[in-house]
């Protein structure tokens, strides 16, 4: 939510109901000054049924916390008029320009990033993902919604003084990170043994195969030649990069006791 003056002086948009804030700092990160402007919003659109459509489409949810921009939901926005009311300053300057110079990037903000219009409605990103994954919970049996409670009241203990479950969850989900499997997943170890061709059960797929003149003799060639192959393969590849590191070698011989010193002669 920053953009870049001409004088180098980048502009902070944050939103919440009926109120926008705008901050503008220095290159450095210094607060040069605070702006208030309230808002009043006519003809908003109902919260429940922007969370009910997010609900029903996940792939939506995840664009929206992406930044991406939703038809539907841009038709929706478009039905409101705000109503700017006047902006208070912390420069306390007479005349104060930085509002009039501030409100086409606010308005451009305002039009660009659906969030910050959805938390100038008064449905802020910790509630709307709060109301969505509720939604769902209440979508589940009655005792996965019970496993669910309790996934999310653990989270709660977890997380005191930390992010909350929906901020969590969002940015997962930013992240690409929902699908991850855990810390269980990568403990399995697989153990993997060569089997030789003439060892593995033979299959009869005769009635797969009904046109293959002697389907079985077929697949046994098969198996025997893509065995080979591979043995033949497995040979290119060095033992430490295929896994296959050899068994220690002996220890080398011993080198030859030196031979003794001659014998002085007095």
């Amino acid at each position: 939510m920053k953009a870049q003056g001409k004088d180098r002086t980048e502009l902070i948009v944050e939103a919440e109901p009926g109120l926008i804030r705008a901050q503008g700092t220095t290159a450095e990160g210094r607060e040069e000054w605070t702006l208030g402007i309230p808002v009043t919003v006519d003809g908003a659109v109902a919260a429940g049924t922007i969370v009910e459509r997010l609900a029903d489409c996940p792939a939506d949810l995840y664009l929206l916390l992406q930044g991406s921009r939703l038809p539907w939901l841009d038709e929706l926005l478009g039905q409101t008029a705000l109503t700017w009311g006047e902006a208070v300053c912390s420069c306390g300057a007479d005349g104060c320009p930085h509002a009039s110079e501030s409100m086409p990037a606010i308005r451009q903000r305002l039009a660009e990033e659906p969030l910050l219009m959805l938390a100038l409605l008064g449905l802020p990103r910790e509630e709307l993902l709060g109301r969505v994954f509720g939604d769902w919970a209440d979508s589940l049996p009655s005792g996965d919604a019970k496993l669910a409670d309790g996934d999310l009241s653990s989270l709660e203990e977890k997380g005191k003084g930390g992010p909350s479950p929906g901020e969590w969850l969002a940015e997962a989900a930013q992240q690409g990170m929902l699908h991850e499997p855990g810390a269980p997943y990568r403990e399995v170890a697989v153990h993997l043994k060569a089997v030789p061709a003439k060892d593995m059960p033979e299959e009869d797929w005769s009635g797969l195969l009904p046109k293959v003149t002697a389907a079985r003799q077929v697949i046994r060639s098969i198996k025997t030649q893509t065995a080979a192959r591979a043995k033949e393969q497995l040979k290119r590849v060095p033992p430490a990069a295929a896994g296959l590191a050899s068994a220690p070698a002996s220890a080398p011989a011993s080198a030859p006791a030196p031979a003794p010193a001659p014998e002085k002669r007095t």
